[in-house]
C-alpha cells in the first residue's frame, strides 16, 4: 500500500501531455511502487535549494523514480537545467547551505557539458545532473533532427536524454520541458532506420556453435551479452523507443509492443540454461528479430546480414590416410 509520501506532482507521459498526480489512488492506478512515491516526495524537499537560484529554468526527477519501479536499492535522481551553468565550487556552496553529505561531483557525459553531483541527504542517495539549456537544446535536435545514433561506451547518452525528458516527473519549468517534449514525440521515422542499420553487425553464429561445443563458457557468454544488447538496440529503434540505457531491461521489455514471443523470458533462458539449449534460444531469438525487421522497416535490407549470420566456418577433418 502507498503510504503517505505524496504531495502534487506531475507525470509526464511518452505523449506530449501533462496528467496531474493529486491522490493516493491515482499512485495505486499508475502502480508506482512505495519507493517510487517516497524519492518523488524528497526530490520536492531537495529543489527548492536549487530552484531558488534564478539561473535554474526547469527540474524534473528521472530514472526509476520517474518510471514508478524504484526499489529498496534505488538512489533518487535529479535534473537541473540552467540558463548558465555553475562552476563546482557554487555547487558545492549550494549543497553545504542544505547540509548534504559525502559530496562529490565531476564532468558528466562525453563531451564533459555536465555537472553529475552526488550526495546523501534525508537518508538517500541522490545523483543530481547539471546541464545547461542551451546543451539541452542541442541534443534534442540533434536527436530528432539529425537522427543521432552515437554512443559513448554503451550509452546512447543523447537519447537516454530524451527518454529522461519524456518520462519526467516535472518540479519545476514545466512550460520548457513540455516544449522538449513537443519536438521529440513523435519518434522520427528516420531514427528508427539509423538504429536499426547501426546494429546489423551479427557476426556469423557458427562462433557461438563452437565456443559451446568446446563449453569456453566465460567466451561464449560474454558474446551473448553483446549479442543481446545488439537485439536490444534493434527492437528500441523497431519499438520507436528513445534508447535508454541498458538498465531495467525487463520494465522497457514490457513497453515494447514488437518483440519475439516471451521475449524476456527466453532471455533468461540464454543465460540460465546449460549452454546448448541457450544458444539454440539466442539463434532463434537473432532470426525472429530479423524477421521483425524486415515486416516493420521493409526499407532495409537484411540480404547480407542473414547471409553473414548464417555462414559457416570451415572445418578440417584428419585425413584417413595421412
Amino acid at each position: 500500500m502507498i503510504k503517505d509520501y505524496t504531495k502534487t506532482f506531475r507525470i509526464i507521459n511518452s505523449e506530449p501531455a501533462v496528467r496531474y498526480i493529486v491522490s493516493t489512488e491515482e499512485l495505486l492506478i499508475l502502480n508506482m511502487t512505495d519507493h517510487s512515491a517516497w524519492r518523488i516526495s524528497l526530490a520536492h524537499k531537495i529543489a527548492p535549494a536549487f530552484t531558488a537560484n534564478p539561473k535554474v529554468e526547469a527540474c524534473f526527477v528521472f530514472g526509476s523514480a520517474a518510471l514508478g519501479i524504484s526499489d529498496q536499492y534505488s538512489d533518487l535522481e535529479l535534473a537541473f537545467i540552467w540558463s548558465q551553468l555553475p562552476s563546482a565550487e557554487e555547487l558545492q556552496a549550494t549543497a553545504q547551505s542544505v547540509g548534504v553529505r559525502s559530496w562529490e561531483i565531476e564532468p558528466y557525459g562525453e563531451a564533459k557539458q555536465a555537472w553529475l553531483e552526488q550526495f546523501y541527504t534525508y537518508g538517500m542517495k541522490v545523483e543530481a545532473g547539471h546541464w545547461e539549456r542551451n546543451t539541452i537544446d542541442n541534443i534534442v535536435i540533434d536527436v530528432v533532427e539529425r537522427y543521432d545514433v552515437s554512443q559513448s561506451g554503451l550509452l546512447f547518452e543523447k537519447q537516454s536524454i530524451a527518454s529522461h525528458l519524456q518520462r519526467a516527473v516535472i518540479l519545476h519549468g514545466e512550460d520548457i520541458i513540455k516544449q522538449w517534449q513537443t519536438q521529440i514525440f513523435p519518434y522520427p521515422e528516420e531514427l528508427a532506420v539509423a538504429m536499426v542499420q547501426k546494429h546489423l553487425k551479427f557476426r556469423p553464429f557458427d562462433g557461438q556453435q563452437i565456443l559451446t561445443e568446446r563449453l569456453e563458457i566465460p567466451m561464449l557468454y560474454e558474446n551473448n551479452c553483446a549479442i543481446v544488447r545488439w537485439l536490444l538496440n534493434l527492437l528500441f529503434g523497431v519499438n520507436r523507443i528513445y534508447h535508454p540505457g541498458f538498465k531495467w531491461t525487463r520494465y522497457f521489455i514490457e513497453e515494447m509492443n514488437i518483440k519475439p514471443p516471451e521475449f524476456f523470458a527466453r532471455l533468461e533462458h540464454v543465460f540460465q540454461s546449460e549452454a546448448a539449449s541457450g544458444t539454440h534460444e539466442l539463434q532463434r531469438l537473432v532470426e525472429e528479430t530479423f524477421d521483425l525487421v524486415e515486416q516493420c522497416l521493409p526499407q532495409v535490407d537484411l540480404k547480407q546480414q542473414r547471409e553473414t549470420f548464417n555462414r559457416l566456418y570451415p572445418r578440417w577433418e584428419v585425413p584417413v590416410d595421412r
